[in-house]
């Protein structure tokens, strides 16, 4: 049986959850990826104190499986980049992490957006060229506690899909 997951908009409250997503879905999801001691270290970073702030001053979702937040994903409106697609392992290949991304997706469209950027961790290139993004190029990511992690730059706009606005696709 599919699970069933709700999506809402992140409070603060949330932090502590999403953050234990965060470094779970990175030390399961990502040990094929990246060294073990960068991933732990990657995991370990303590959740920032401006997070709480973070989220409710921009645009994050969490998808919740019951009480549980199972995953979540924030966009950069001003920039037009996704910041973060996270879903638990537990959660994962249920299709939460394509809601996720199709929510946000949707709101870059109503906000009057053409084309959305993100750097990937190499472990979720499949996933996003799944959901139509193409490789830009390879890159470092640096995270907020200055750790250098191999991604790919990528990106999608209508031109990626013609005829097919993001929030048109079926999660």
């Amino acid at each position: 049986m599919p699970a069933t997951f709700s999506l809402r908009r992140a409070t603060a409250a949330d932090a502590p959850a999403m953050w234990a997503v965060r470094a779970d879905a990175i030390r399961r999801g990502c040990r094929d990826h990246y060294p073990d001691d960068l991933l732990e270290r990657w995991a370990c970073s303590p959740l920032p104190e401006t997070f709480p702030d973070r989220i409710e001053s921009g645009y994050f979702m969490v998808g919740t499986s019951g009480s549980q937040v199972a995953g979540f994903a924030a966009i950069k409106l001003s920039s037009a980049e996704v910041e973060a697609v996270f879903v638990s392992p537990d959660a994962a290949r249920r299709g939460l992490g394509r809601s996720l991304l199709a929510h946000l997706e949707g709101a870059a469209l109503r906000a009057g957006l053409r084309a959305i950027a993100l750097d990937s961790s190499l472990n979720a290139v499949s996933f996003y060229e799944a959901m139509g993004y193409r490789a830009i190029s390879k890159g470092t990511y640096t995270t907020s506690q200055g750790l250098e992690i191999a991604c790919v730059h990528m990106g999608k706009s209508p031109d990626d899909d013609p005829g097919q606005a993001p929030s048109e696709r079926s999660p």
